[in-house]
């Protein structure tokens, strides 16, 4: 079988849209103030921090830079030559690997600024958000990317208001998958700021425990 059942593509996006909010806040709550999966915010960062002699967070947010671009590429490799259901296979088993060795990295980390473990951690979920950013594409479906969701919000806006200029009160399916991924990379986000807030050790297994999920969805036959 090359392409993968629909409603598994549905329940891959959502999940790793919950990874990607979650490694975004713990990044930035506990990394250095960086985003590893938001690329275009963590550039803007890069800038910030560069222009205010912040050495320890530029390098941070550089590295998760550099990580993400390598971790696309990565998945650019993988997925070469494979039917979808293969592709995302390999694409999220790696990117499980990758996030296990994230959370084994994590115990003995500081979580401070500049420490060469917290840097190893930012590098690891740069990269494997990277990848995810590959699997967005093998997913292919209403133009969901699993990470960065500002494209998505766009034409969530777009739905709705040329729905009500229309007068046609349906929500198109395009824009109900829209909303769900979108939801989803928030309520990521939020579970991860609370285990931040409580101190809950959590934390780390968030984003590689929706992975995870997301991973065994594709060793499902219809």
């Amino acid at each position: 079988m090359t392409d993968a059942p629909v409603a598994a593509l549905e329940g891959i996006l959502c999940l790793t849209a919950f990874a990607a909010g979650a490694v975004d806040i713990i990044a930035f709550a506990k990394l250095g103030g960086i985003l590893a999966s938001a690329m275009t915010g963590n550039l803007a960062f890069l800038a910030f921090y560069i222009s205010r002699f912040s050495v320890a967070s530029a390098v941070g947010s550089a590295i998760a830079l550099v990580g993400f671009v390598f971790g696309g590429a990565a998945g650019t490799v993988l997925g070469r030559g494979r039917g979808q259901c293969e592709a995302l296979r390999a694409l999220l088993a790696v990117e499980v690997m990758l996030l296990a060795g994230a959370v084994a990295v994590w115990a003995p980390t500081h979580h401070r600024n500049g420490s060469l473990s917290g840097d190893a951690v930012i590098l690891l979920l740069a990269f494997s958000m990277g990848l995810q950013s590959i699997v967005g594409k093998r997913v292919n479906l209403s133009n969901i990317p699993t990470i960065v969701f500002t494209s998505t919000l766009t034409n969530i806006v777009i739905a709705f208001t040329d729905m009500l200029a229309s007068r046609k009160f349906a929500v198109p399916l395009d824009t109900r998958r829209q909303c769900v991924s979108f939801s989803l990379y928030f309520l990521g986000a939020l579970a991860a700021g609370i285990a931040v807030f409580f101190q809950l050790g959590v934390l780390i297994f968030l984003p590689f425990l929706a992975v995870s999920l997301a991973f065994a969805m594709t060793l499902r036959r219809v």
